[in-house]
């Protein structure tokens, strides 16, 4: 069966969770499990001073037998008695749970706070054996056996005199009375676990939003170029190695597009030099033959037109390499864009008259930019305006302003755009047929209007209208320096 695909973020996000996650889980475990030992050691510390403390008060009525009835025992009654008010931090104590018997040199129970098993022998516990023999001794029992909340720790002391160890008095403190300070110390630590788990959540969840936004730039700009976008920006990164993946790849993108632009401008002019080529040559052998004077100027004139087409087609691709080699605007001036459409008009006024066609200007504006390169747009979009208009139709220019930038608009009568080549008008090389003519331009002029669109961070658009086709620069008022 085939896996589902799961998306690098998500990996990127269990990863990381389950390696700080599982980590802190861990670690809390083994916080926990130590809470316990750790705090029945720091309770035995305090019971093997107060089990010392206890043997050396109670030695001298141990040696006379008196142990029964004397000081030690009136004084360790009245310790029980005693109401404490005591606030550890969030448990308060009010009575002692301790205990304490005492053994001697044959391990027998001489004394016994409770006042049970006296005269019974414990030598057999560890508390007791041990310190007879010279240890230390200590254990933990069960009151009730195979329940373990009733654990109980037994500290032993030596009665010495002298070196001799006459006898053992043994402190008892119940475990249970140490359960409320672990159950605190354990919901902290829990309380505190769950923090730090979701912080991991939270902190996975960021590091996997950042790194894969970062992935998701360079696709992007991957995918962008693939399509083949121009003003498409390199993406910036604070870290180094993704900035030097993306710099790689603009790198290798403007190597790709110089080897595809040449070759497809080597493919194209070769293919636009055909016609003409073979028109040349079909007349050269056909005047070579002899023919009638009327039949040689005919010729002759086929030579000099299929010439000046190629020399169009040189000087046009010519044009446009430089355009695209140019990094920015370098005349920028304030462009009155109503006095550059009259003088377009002015130097297409023949073309206009042979079809018969009529001007129509509305609005003026003006903006900052190149005012060469302004004018060969206009002048680009009016040629193509003129192309497809029928006879004796009116071509209108109109100039509009808004908020933040001015617009031109070149709007024809002719029959329109076919819908397949709404999206493709502005590619290098595409061309559509004349409508009246069926003949092809280079399909440069427009090319050339878009890298000088580019080139004044403005939009060219090219679209249908109620009748014809609109031609739109959309221009922002001012150009950066």
């Amino acid at each position: 069966m085939k896996l589902p695909k799961i998306s690098f973020r998500l990996r990127l996000f269990l990863f990381f969770f389950l390696l700080i996650g599982v980590g802190l889980s861990l670690q809390l475990n083994v916080l926990t499990s130590e809470l316990k030992p750790g705090l029945r050691q720091a309770t035995e510390e305090s019971m093997v001073d107060a089990a010392n403390l206890f043997a050396e008060i109670a030695t001298p009525e141990f040696v006379r037998g008196e142990l029964a009835n004397g000081e030690f025992d009136r004084a360790f009654k009245a310790f029980k008695q005693r109401e404490l008010n005591a606030q550890i931090w969030t448990k308060a104590k009010t009575e002692s749970l301790l205990r304490v018997y005492i053994t001697d040199s044959r391990g027998v129970v001489v004394y016994h706070s409770e006042g049970r098993d006296i005269g019974k022998s414990y030598y057999r516990w560890n508390d007791v054996q041990r310190t007879l023999n010279g240890k230390y001794g200590a254990r933990s029992t069960e009151a009730v056996k195979g329940d373990p909340l009733t654990s109980e720790m037994y500290v032993a002391a030596p009665i010495l005199v002298g070196e001799q160890v006459i006898g053992v008095l043994t402190l008892i403190k119940p475990n249970l009375s140490l359960q409320p300070f672990l159950e605190v110390s354990r919901d902290k630590v829990e309380r505190f676990g769950m923090v730090l788990i979701l912080l991991a959540v939270l902190l996975g969840l960021a590091v996997s939003y950042w790194l894969t936004g970062s992935i998701r730039k360079l696709r992007d700009y991957a995918v962008a170029v693939s399509q083949g976008k121009e003003a498409v920006a390199v993406p910036k990164f604070s870290d180094i190695e993704l900035e030097h993946l993306a710099q790689a790849m603009a790198h290798m993108r403007v190597q790709l597009e110089g080897k595809n632009y040449v070759e497809q401008y080597i493919h194209s002019l070769t293919h636009e030099m055909k016609s003409p080529v073979a028109a040349i040559k079909g007349a050269a052998e056909l005047l070579e033959q002899g023919l009638p004077p009327a039949d040689q100027a005919h010729f002759i004139g086929n030579i000099k037109n299929e010439s000046v087409r190629v020399e169009i087609l040189i000087n046009q691709l010519l044009a446009l390499a430089a355009l695209e080699n140019q990094q920015g605007l370098n005349n920028i001036v304030a462009v009155d864009l109503g006095q550059l459409a009259l003088a377009v008009v002015e130097r297409l006024d023949l073309s206009l008259k042979e079809k018969q066609l009529t001007v129509n200007i509305q609005g003026t504006g003006s903006v900052e930019g190149d005012a060469f390169l302004l004018g060969q747009a206009i002048e680009n979009l009016v040629t193509n305006a003129i192309d497809f208009s029928p006879v004796g139709a009116e071509v209108s220019l109109t100039i509009g302003a808004k908020s933040d930038h001015i617009f031109f608009k070149v709007s024809d009568q002719g029959p329109g755009l076919p819908d397949y080549a709404l999206e493709r008008v502005f590619e290098r090389f595409y061309s559509l047929p004349r409508p009246h003519t069926g003949k092809k331009s280079s399909g440069l002029g427009l090319s050339f209007v878009q890298q000088i669109c580019y080139l004044h961070q403005a939009k060219c658009s090219l679209k249908n209208g109620e009748q014809g086709a609109i031609a739109q620069l959309t221009l922002p008022f001012t150009q950066p320096k």
